[in-house]
């Protein structure tokens, strides 16, 4: 029920916004694309396959888990972010147990898939604090923009920190914030911790992030190359449709939102968070913000076609495994 009321706000809210900022002019938007959707999808399923690469060098073991199998796994963990209210806190183990049925051990899988999305984010929490002190030395956002402009580019600065301090001074802090959320008195009847199996996964995960640094370094310039895929991405679908903005202003832009997945992941698909808040961002580039919420609705629809390969590939690897 309580994902459902979500989902009925966050479509409301993208009902709004498409009859209050022009449902014509939104909608020619996207027609416009028109057969642009092809190379819009192709350019996303390469971001996925950067990915993949990034979760494959993530796996202990060198050449354990192929690049075509780890793409399957990302295209189902996809599948899994984008049609529940769970964001990465299910897709993420998701894609660990379906690791595992590759022969990679539980303890291994979760600590790759932990890698990977660590050094997304971190590749993301960059671009995100830099996007924002961009915008507040060069934009006049106002009281409440900058503001928000503020705590975003603290949480990325902060995030940023207690990652590097984790990693260089080898701090199990996986294993600290799960043993506080046990002492909660609601959460800690739910929660089933195993210490040891925790133990082992910081231990594998340390092993990719500070043991080889080569390696990680390796995982964080695959990931910054998947960053910029979607950047470009974005320059296109703007281009496609119709509207002028600098390859700059397509970084800004892109940069500017990272924050929206995680901050809405109780919304199936972040429907009507993210028209909101390109919405929001466009303007203050000078760019319309019906062009915002036509660009969110363009990515939904590469993001609707990737769900149903995600769920393809989900029923391919679990027929190959037997589940």
């Amino acid at each position: 029920m309580l994902r459902a009321l979500f989902l009925i706000a966050g479509l409301g809210l993208l009902i709004y916004l498409v009859l209050a900022l022009g449902a014509g002019e939104i909608l020619g938007l996207l027609a416009r694309i028109g057969w642009g959707f092809v190379p819009i999808t192709a350019l996303y399923a390469v971001h996925q396959g950067l990915r993949a690469r990034a979760l494959s060098l993530c796996v202990t073991r060198p050449g354990a888990v192929r690049v075509i199998d780890a793409f399957a796994i990302r295209l189902s963990g996809e599948a899994i972010q984008f049609l529940t209210s769970t964001g990465p806190f299910l897709a993420e183990p998701a894609k660990a147990l379906l690791l595992g049925r590759r022969g990679v051990a539980m303890s291994e899988g979760f600590a790759a898939t932990i890698a990977e999305y660590l050094g997304y984010t971190i590749v993301s929490a960059v671009m995100l604090a830099g996007a924002m002190a961009y915008l507040l030395a060069r934009v006049d956002l106002g009281r409440a923009l900058g503001d928000t402009a503020v705590v975003l580019l603290v949480v990325s600065v902060v995030f940023l920190v207690v990652a590097a301090v984790a990693i260089a001074r080898r701090i199990y802090l996986i294993g600290g914030v799960l043993a506080w959320l046990g002492r909660l008195p609601v959460v800690g009847r739910r929660l089933r911790l195993e210490a040891p199996a925790v133990r082992r996964t910081e231990d594998a995960l340390l092993g990719i992030l500070r043991e080889r640094p080569g390696r990680f370094a390796r995982i964080l310039l695959v990931e910054t190359l998947a960053h910029a895929v979607l950047v470009v991405e974005l320059w296109a679908i703007l281009w496609l449709s119709g509207v002028t903005a600098a390859f700059d202003r397509a970084l800004v832009l892109e940069s500017a939102g990272k924050f929206t997945g995680l901050a809405f992941f109780f919304i199936p698909g972040q429907v009507g968070a993210s028209e909101g808040v390109n919405a929001v961002l466009f303007p203050t580039l000078g760019l319309a913000a019906a062009a915002g919420v036509g660009v969110a609705l363009a990515r939904r629809v590469r993001s609707v076609l990737t769900a149903g390969a995600g769920l393809t590939a989900l029923a391919f690897l679990t027929r190959r495994t037997k589940l």
